[in-house]
């Protein structure tokens, strides 16, 4: 069978396999790093025990003061990191335009103006350097409400990741997934929790 409108089978494409099991029960580990590309991703539990994925960063959360960002606490500082990630201020709003719905949302309008920050680096217990605290170097102007914060790992340093933890997505047990497919796949860098050493799961993705 042939999907109308994809290259078919004309050209040979990989599926490639990161499955294994959870080294240290309670500790997040990188599961994979990020890519330029994915077409499919699919991550089985095979253990009976709940298991939590994260993708890419945990968003930094910013206060404003008046219409300018006064200052962003960071959420989750992330593990695996060799140079800092970029921050990045989405949406927020813009004062001349009073009508700028779902302003928090990172694809609604940001101001003329949008605040600028820089991340401030620490050693991580996990591994590589984590996010100690975020740093805002220009407040911007014009906000209607607190803007969405990416932060997002620099694409020469790939490993950079969130924790996975309790609080991320959970991937029920016994034969429980995640599964991406067709129009969108995430090529974010990804992370895995378990509470039990050597939880197993599948990780299977193609390029």
């Amino acid at each position: 069978m042939k999907w109308v409108g994809v290259r078919g089978q004309q050209q040979q494409d990989f599926y490639y396999d990161a499955s294994g099991t959870i080294a240290t029960g309670g500790t997040a580990q990188l599961l994979l790093p990020q890519s330029k590309s994915r077409s499919h991703l699919i991550i089985i539990n095979n253990s009976t025990g709940v298991l939590n994925i994260q993708f890419g960063m945990i968003p930094g959360v910013a206060t404003l003061s008046g219409k300018t960002v006064a200052s962003v606490a960071v959420s989750d500082g992330g593990f695996g990191f060799n140079v800092p990630p970029d921050v990045v201020f989405l949406g927020g709003g813009n004062s001349n335009d009073p009508a700028s719905y779902g302003a928090t949302m990172p694809d609604w309008p940001a101001p003329n103006a949008p605040a600028k920050a820089h991340c401030v680096m620490g050693s991580s217990a996990i591994s590589g350097l984590t996010v100690s605290s975020i740093v805002v170097d220009y407040v911007g102007a014009g906000y209607l409400a607190a803007p969405y914060v990416a932060i997002i790992p620099q694409r020469t340093d790939p490993t950079g990741v969130g924790t996975a933890s309790t609080n991320t997505w959970p991937i029920m047990g016994n034969g429980g997934a995640a599964f991406f497919d067709g129009s969108t796949c995430p090529t974010d860098a990804i992370s895995i929790w378990g509470a039990t050493t050597s939880q197993a799961f599948i990780c299977k993705w193609m390029t």
